[in-house]
């Protein structure tokens, strides 16, 4: 089975659009929602017959406490982290999972992000679009994967024995970013491969948590960026901002 991590503070439209693409698009899945003290608090949603656990914290932990709430309720061998600004597609899921035999961590490509996962495909207006787009793109680049340092987490993928092994995400640096490629380093330190999937499109809005913190003043989105970069050059000595595909 395949659990699928959402963090969310507040956005509750949003959130609905997210899980609403995920119903419709994904087989035999558990959602996990961690309620990073949204105002009001998020309400169980609807899911079909999927099961759906739902963790309230009364403030917001940052990204990584609370992705690693979600991990460890968990009851899938398959976790899937998702913003929830993410627009799923037809067989993402079971297209993403399909690879975790061949790579330990896995990520699709998207409109919106950093580094060679920020993709441009058919352009398109509405949810009927963006899956027709999507099912295009998949066609077209069926089979092909790139090895990588790391992959953005808007979308990542790996199973959870990994976890278990390697231990949580890093909240040391909140509310900063990046603690996603640092976990990346740590797989690839302990000998696991990392991939994106290039047959798998979402949409991404982006950065929508980061932007409603910095409009209520709770943080400068710059500032936490290169925060980010700082900590993991000093960690990993590498700019991960420059070399994320593996031979760069």
């Amino acid at each position: 089975m395949i659990s699928i991590v959402i963090p969310i503070y507040n956005q509750h439209e949003m959130t609905e659009e997210c899980i609403t693409a995920i119903r419709e698009h994904t087989q035999d899945f558990e959602l996990i929602i961690i309620d990073n003290g949204s105002e009001p608090a998020i309400k169980p949603p609807f899911t079909g017959f999927s099961e759906t656990a739902l963790i309230r914290n009364e403030k917001n932990e940052g990204f990584p406490v609370a992705v690693n709430q979600g991990i460890r309720a968990s009851k899938g061998d398959v976790i899937i982290l998702l913003n929830n600004d993410v627009i799923v597609t037809p067989g993402w899921a079971e297209r993403l999972a399909f690879y975790l035999d061949e790579f330990s961590i896995v990520g699709p490509l998207t409109n919106y992000c950093g580094g060679i996962q920020q993709m441009e495909i058919g352009c398109y207006e509405n949810l009927d679009e963006l899956n027709k787009e999507a099912e295009i793109s998949a066609e077209e680049c069926e089979g092909r994967v790139v090895e990588v340092n790391w992959v953005i987490g808007f979308c990542m993928v790996f199973k959870k024995s990994l976890f278990e092994k390697l231990g949580p995400f890093d909240d040391s640096i909140w509310p900063s970013c990046g603690e996603e490629i640092d976990f990346c380093f740590r797989a690839r330190a302990a000998g696991h491969k990392i991939g994106i999937i290039f047959e798998v499109y979402v949409h991404h809005f982006g950065s929508q948590t980061f932007n409603d913190m910095e409009k209520a003043g709770l943080i400068n989105y710059a500032d936490a960026n290169k925060q980010a970069v700082a900590h993991l050059a000093e960690r990993w000595g590498v700019d991960f901002s420059e070399k994320q595909v593996i031979g760069e």
